[in-house]
């Protein structure tokens, strides 16, 4: 049986998701933008430890954060960011039939950010998470574009496969000359036991 490998590492993949998304947008990130996000895509596709979405309001996360203790505050604060930008930026049709819109999300999620760049500032040797948290937060709205981006591509290409394996499925049982001609025609050569010659 043939093996469908859809990408030996995700980062990779994402990594250039994230690249071809610039280009087409015109969005430049630093180097370390480009890895968080990569990273943080990695991270909410990877199933059951993915981080757990929407189990409370983000204004309620984003109080609970300002009253936590620095250490924990950091990690409510990234979480809400994060959170922020992957839902806006993979899930903003569900989004603008909620009660929330997405200018919500990038209010909230900017402010998370810049309240992190805020606490990293003021840290020894965090002026480099500083810039980071910094960069997110004020090129929220962007990420948010270029994240759409990404799932719009995810999306249609998943519905090309989709098409694809049904045409592939078609070929398999009816030996169809029009199934093996679109097949042909985005780039699968496939061929019937009748062209095979003895060796």
């Amino acid at each position: 049986m043939p093996e469908l490998i859809l990408s030996k590492d995700l980062g990779e993949f994402f990594r250039k998701e994230v690249s071809t998304a610039q280009t087409s947008l015109g969005i430049g990130l630093s180097e370390l933008t480009e890895y968080y996000l990569v990273n943080l895509l990695c991270d909410f596709s990877r199933g059951p430890r993915a981080p757990e979405l929407g189990h409370e309001p983000l204004a309620l996360q984003y109080k609970r954060a300002l009253e936590a203790r620095p250490g924990e505050r950091f990690h409510l604060l990234k979480n809400l960011g994060d959170e922020s930008l992957y839902v806006a930026g993979f899930f903003a049709e569900s989004i603008e039939r909620s009660l929330v819109d997405v200018g919500y999300y990038i209010s909230m999620g900017g402010n998370a950010y810049g309240s992190l760049s805020e606490m990293m500032g003021a840290q020894r040797n965090g002026a480099t998470f500083a810039e980071l948290y910094e960069e997110l937060a004020e090129g929220f709205p962007g990420l948010v574009d270029l994240l759409n981006e990404v799932a719009d591509r995810a999306r249609a290409k998943a519905e090309d496969d989709h098409d694809l394996l049904k045409i592939y499925e078609r070929w398999l049982r009816t030996g169809s000359t029009r199934a093996q001609r679109q097949l042909h025609e985005r780039g699968l050569f496939v061929r019937d036991g009748s062209d095979d010659t003895e060796q």
